[in-house]
């Protein structure tokens, strides 16, 4: 009867050994979540009809603040600013008002389009940038422990369209002045080329943080 026992035993370390097999693999499953993103690239005061965006599900680690999830949310609403394809859309992308960025985009260079940024105050000279000026952006990619890496100079010398509010709004005139509402700065909008522009929202996709730093004022 003794031998009997070997087969068993051998029953019982296989079914161990597949549950912890399938456990391993389960916990390396990703999770995803849905996004909205731009299915072409996108002017600026387009409104943001359903055949211009779709839904996809990405890593839930790689999806932005205030990201769109659903097109129930862009329903008689207008890019803010160019969108590139394949663009995650978050709030700030979008306005209810297509001719909220007219006068900002009316001095546009014919090579020129805007591209969205998300900035915290310390990233942008604590709020002491404004319209006009240029700029260098760098990145900072996490390291090891969530701590930012080596930074890296991204673009340079882009010119500052708009610097906007977590509500979306305008926070300084050309001037300087403020315009009402909250003065701290969560978006900058930038006027660069197409390339320019996808290295930027790459680097915001995959979570670097950024910088901004003054190079010239007034054209100097």
């Amino acid at each position: 009867m003794q031998p009997a026992r070997l087969p068993l035993t051998l029953a019982l370390a296989t079914f161990v050994l597949a549950l912890l097999s399938g456990g391993y693999a389960y916990s390396k499953i990703v999770r995803t979540v849905p996004v909205l993103v731009a299915v072409r690239d996108i002017p600026a005061g387009s409104e943001l009809r359903e055949n211009l965006v779709e839904i996809i599900r990405v890593p839930a680690g790689a999806m932005p603040r205030q990201a769109l999830y659903g097109l129930g949310q862009v329903a008689g609403q207008y890019a803010a600013v160019p969108l590139f394809e394949s663009e995650m859309l978050t709030a700030r992308h979008i306005t209810s008002s297509p001719e909220a960025n007219a006068g900002q985009l009316a001095v546009l260079g014919p090579d020129e389009r805007v591209v969205s940024i998300p900035v915290r105050p310390e990233a942008v000279l604590g709020g002491a940038l404004r319209p006009g000026d240029v700029v260098d952006v760098a990145a900072a990619w996490p390291g090891p422990e969530g701590k930012p890496g080596d930074v890296q100079v991204l673009v340079s010398k882009v010119r500052v369209v708009d610097l906007r509010n977590s509500s979306g709004q305008s926070i300084q005139t050309e001037a300087g002045e403020t315009t009402g509402g909250s003065t701290v700065p969560a978006t900058a909008l930038l006027a660069v080329t197409s390339e320019q522009g996808r290295a930027l929202v790459g680097s915001v996709e995959s979570k670097a943080t950024l910088y901004l730093w003054l190079v010239g004022r007034d054209g100097r």
